[in-house]
């Protein structure tokens, strides 16, 4: 279940080290944003599921084919389970990966992706939830997600 395709060495000297890559993401992100039929966050083309139970949040996404989108910063390292599809992407951390489902995978704190997607994907995050929240909130988002990554440290 864990049999993830390192595609990279060699990765192209654009992208050999993470702060290129992170450069990369940021500015992969910024692009999409101009694009005129950009979404973003929960919506019809890539819903999200809100599931809790004791101490946990679990966050579900669905995501066509042939979608190309960044993630979130996370603050803190969490589980992910790429449930069904294939995906490609890059992390700051990992480089270039390709991945079919089913895969599982821990996300360290600071983790963000550029990702293309080959089929539809459904991919799912667990985070604590040491709050209780029991339905989704800005603040339960805040504790999870860092804006950017001169706040990963703290919360704002």
């Amino acid at each position: 279940m864990n049999d993830a395709v390192y595609i990279a060495p060699p990765m192209p000297p654009s992208l050999d080290t993470p702060e290129k890559r992170r450069d990369f993401i940021l500015g992969f992100e910024k692009a999409l944003a101009d694009v005129p039929d950009a979404v973003f966050g929960d919506n019809p083309i890539t819903p999200l599921t809100h599931t809790f139970c004791q101490g946990m949040y679990i966050r579900e996404i669905f995501i066509p084919a042939g979608m190309m989108l960044t993630g979130k910063i996370h603050r803190h390292e969490h589980p992910n389970f790429l449930l069904m599809g294939t995906v490609s992407m890059i992390t700051e951390q990992g480089g270039l990966i390709a991945m079919s489902a089913p895969q599982s995978l821990v996300s360290p704190a600071g983790c963000k992706r550029a990702l293309y997607t080959h089929t539809d994907v459904r991919w799912v995050t667990v985070h604590q939830n040491p709050n209780g929240y029991t339905e989704w909130c800005q603040e339960l988002e805040d504790e999870i997600i860092a804006k950017d990554y001169s706040l990963l440290e703290r919360k704002e």
